[in-house]
């Protein structure tokens, strides 16, 4: 499945996606692999929309149910913020079979891709020596394990590598490059027709169902090629509330 540049989207990964509750205009939505049923999925499809499964392919997330499996060996530094999460070691071979594994459940689940994250831990303090070459590498790993199982894959951020990895790539998701003044790193990707899943986090740590002001929205959604940037504007939680632009 290869998306369309500019396709509409909406990302929820704090609860299950309600089937019922779809709004008609998005056509994409990303949720989290473990908490949303199969059934949902299935029900999205009959909706005519398209799914894409998140998972962590670069941390360790301690209330996952496959925890277990990970090496202590495997693991890293903590993520700067986020005390739940270590950085894995993404060169070892047993956490590729976790993720594996993982890949599998996207397929029974009926995921159209895969979203996985914190893939950029050679751009962090990881405390296991990964480099951008260890990313690159594990990237081309996890795109031929999720195309031979039928799912396409994005980039999510790494804007460093997409000139090694993005013939591999069927969109990126991209977190706050308006925010950062570095849209035009991701612009390669509509440029090959492949869309840019674009967040931004206006309201920053505050999690809220209120609009964001004006001259926040601007900042969000005005930059070169901003229109064909499929551009959300979320809470930093990732719950339902959303605006578009």
């Amino acid at each position: 499945w290869q998306p369309q540049v500019a396709s509409t989207w909406q990302i929820i990964l704090t609860d299950p996606i309600d089937p019922s509750s779809i709004d008609s205009t998005t056509e994409v939505y990303d949720i989290d692999l473990w908490i949303n049923e199969a059934s949902a999925i299935e029900s999205l499809h009959a909706q005519n929309r398209k799914v894409i499964c998140y998972f962590s392919a670069g941390s360790y997330e301690n209330y996952r149910p496959d925890k277990a499996d990970f090496a202590s060996s495997d693991l890293g530094n903590m993520l700067d913020g986020w005390p739940d999460e270590k950085w894995l070691d993404i060169r070892s071979a047993n956490v590729r079979r976790v993720l594996a594994a993982r890949l599998d459940l996207a397929r029974q689940k009926g995921c159209d891709g895969v979203d996985p994250d914190n893939v950029d831990g050679y751009d962090n303090d990881n405390g296991l020596g990964l480099t951008a070459a260890d990313a690159v590498s594990f990237i081309g790993w996890l795109a031929s394990e999720a195309h031979a199982r039928g799912l396409s894959i994005g980039l999510k951020n790494a804007g460093s590598i997409i000139a090694d990895v993005i013939g591999q790539m069927q969109w990126c998701v991209n977190e706050q490059c308006a925010e950062m003044d570095e849209c035009q790193v991701y612009a390669p990707f509509v440029q090959q027709n492949k869309p840019v899943f674009h967040i931004e986090y206006p309201k920053a740590e505050v999690v809220s169902q209120v609009k964001v002001a004006m001259e926040q929205k601007n900042k969000a959604c005005e930059f070169k090629d901003a229109g064909l940037f499929s551009t959300v504007i979320k809470n930093i939680n990732l719950d339902a509330w959303v605006e578009v632009c």
